[in-house]
This record gives C-alpha cells, structure tokens and sequence, in this order.
C-alpha cells in the first residue's frame, strides 16, 4: 500500500471511511446545519458532500447557516488530507495513536488486540502520520517498533499452528499482520514440500512424450 489516497483499493476505500474528531478552524460560508446553494452547482456538490458526512453531528441547537470557526465535527478520514493541508481543519490524534496507547504498546505489545483497536490499525496509522502532526514522528516510530516487536510471534505462530488454530490465533492481530501470518504458513509449506522433493518433481514435457510415442509406433509397424 503506498499510504496516499488510492482510488481503486478497497482496502483503503474501507480504512479511510473511518471518522475522526476534527475542528474548524476558519468559518465556513453556507455550510451550517441542512444547507445547501442549490442556485451554485460546484457549491452545491461541495456543501452537500460534506453535509452528508457531517449531518447528526453539529450542535443540533445551532441554526446558522454558517459553519463557524472552532466548530468540532466527524468527519470521514479521507476528507480530512485535503482540509487540514489547506488549514481548514485541524485533527485530533485518533486515540489508538495517542501517547497514552503508544506507552501501552512499548510496554508490551505482543498481549495487545490490535483487531480491536483497528483492523487496518498500521496502514490507518501511517496515513494519520503523513499528516505531518506534532506526533508524526513518535507515531511512525511507535507503528515500526510494534511491529517489529510482534513480527516473530506472528512468525512462530504461523509455522507451529495446524488449521483449525488459524482463527484463534488471527483473532488479535490487524489485517496488515494477517497477510504475514498467511505468508508465513505458505513460505512453510513450501519449504516442507521442498524438504520431501515434492516441489521439484521433473515430468516429461508433453511434447517429448508424444514425440517418443510416435517414434515407438513407427518401429512397431
């Protein structure tokens, strides 16, 4: 994954539709609670994406047509690059990649359910790195230690589990270490084949083998 904005990844279609808690920090015109310039196209298609990502989550009381500077919305994560670039926003850190939780996984993040903080908790985390936050840095490193840190569990466990252990042992980990358990249990078999010469058997090419019938059939007759 190359943690830029992909179009046709599903993956990270389904990572970025994750909302976050974000505030405005300049006023915007026209985008307050249920409106919409319908006599303005590109304003329309505009304020109307946005309003269906943030209606339900204004002040309810509010009845300015604005949207007013420090209002905190949730906003899905793939809207969020382009704002806070241009200064319209600012994010809160979603929680899973606070320092509070970064403290959790230093200390021992081998025993921690990634799946349940996040099932795209890496790839997710870098795309909020590439954010160039106060914590990007602490955030990339935090991601790279625990992964590290778990890599050889997630090793272990894939080449010492027999079928019906896979579900169990999966349960905890984020869909980025499940595509390594699955290829630790194919590079495993693999070399289990290779041991037992079942990955290197030579078979007579098909065109030989019709060649010498057709040979033997002509020193018969």
């Amino acid at each position: 994954m190359s943690y830029c904005p992909n179009y046709f990844s599903i993956e990270d279609i389904v990572l970025q539709d994750v909302r976050v808690s974000c505030k405005f920090e300049v006023s915007v015109p026209k985008l307050g609670k249920h409106f919409t310039n319908f006599n303005n196209p590109q304003c329309f298609v505009f304020t109307y994406s946005l309003s269906m990502c943030v209606t339900g989550m204004l002040d309810q009381s509010a009845d300015d047509q604005d949207l007013k500077q420090g209002s905190k919305v949730e906003l899905p994560f793939w809207m969020v690059p382009t704002l806070h670039s241009k200064k319209v926003i600012s994010l809160e850190i979603p929680r899973h990649y606070k320092v509070n939780y970064r403290q959790i996984l230093q200390a021992d993040s081998i025993v921690v359910d990634l799946h349940k903080w996040g099932p795209y908790f890496y790839d997710l985390g870098l795309h909020v790195a590439n954010l160039d936050l106060k914590d990007s840095p602490d955030i990339k490193k935090s991601l790279v230690d625990t992964l590290l840190n778990r890599l050889r569990q997630i090793m272990d466990m894939s080449q010492h589990s027999t079928h019906h252990e896979t579900v169990h042992l999966i349960a905890n980990l984020d869909e980025l270490e499940r595509k390594l358990f699955a290829v630790g249990q194919l590079s495993f078999r693999s070399y289990k084949e290779w041991v037992r010469r079942e990955s290197s058997k030579i078979n007579t090419a098909s065109l030989v083998a019709s060649h010498r019938k057709r040979k033997f059939a002509e020193v018969t007759i």
